[in-house]
């Protein structure tokens, strides 16, 4: 594998970020949505919400990730672990895949009342892109919150 994005031989714009992957790469373009102001590289947080619903409703932080398996990996395999941080006694959350998974290839767990995982539940055979939107709702102390994580997810095919 040759890492374009070091050695610079890739064709991304400036405005997007180059992403090695086995034997290739990925330009990806983070855009924060209106009402949300870029904290990071990866990360939008809310700037303000107008109600009580709209507040439980629309994350407070969106979080962009990158992640790069083989097809021959073995399932089912946990690929991504979440939950609040810090946790509190108490808290609880919920954890769906509210867009990206149409073909079922992954699905979510709770491992306890604060930590969740999303795992591969069946093979890809196939080089494959996905991009994942996995929101999580923490029930603390009387109150929603959402959090989403905006999970790129590349499968290149397993080297010899």
């Amino acid at each position: 594998d040759i890492d374009e994005c070091a050695i610079g031989s890739h064709n991304c714009s400036a405005a997007e970020t180059c992403y090695n992957i086995q034997g290739s790469f990925r330009c990806l373009s983070f855009e924060c949505p209106s009402n949300y102001r870029k904290v990071s590289d990866m990360r939008c947080e809310r700037v303000g919400c107008f109600n009580l619903l709209e507040c439980q409703s629309t994350p407070v932080r969106i979080t962009y990730y990158q992640l790069n398996f083989q097809t021959n990996i073995v399932v089912p395999a946990h690929i991504f672990r979440i939950g609040p941080s810090p946790a509190y006694a108490g808290d609880s959350i919920v954890l769906s895949i509210t867009r990206g998974n149409e073909e079922g290839f992954f699905s979510t767990r709770r491992l306890n009342a604060y930590t969740g995982v999303v795992f591969l539940q069946r093979q890809v055979k196939e080089p494959k892109d996905f991009l994942l939107d996995v929101e999580m709702k923490l029930w603390r102390q009387g109150t929603y919150t959402t959090f989403l994580a905006k999970i790129y997810i590349f499968i290149t095919a397993h080297a010899y």
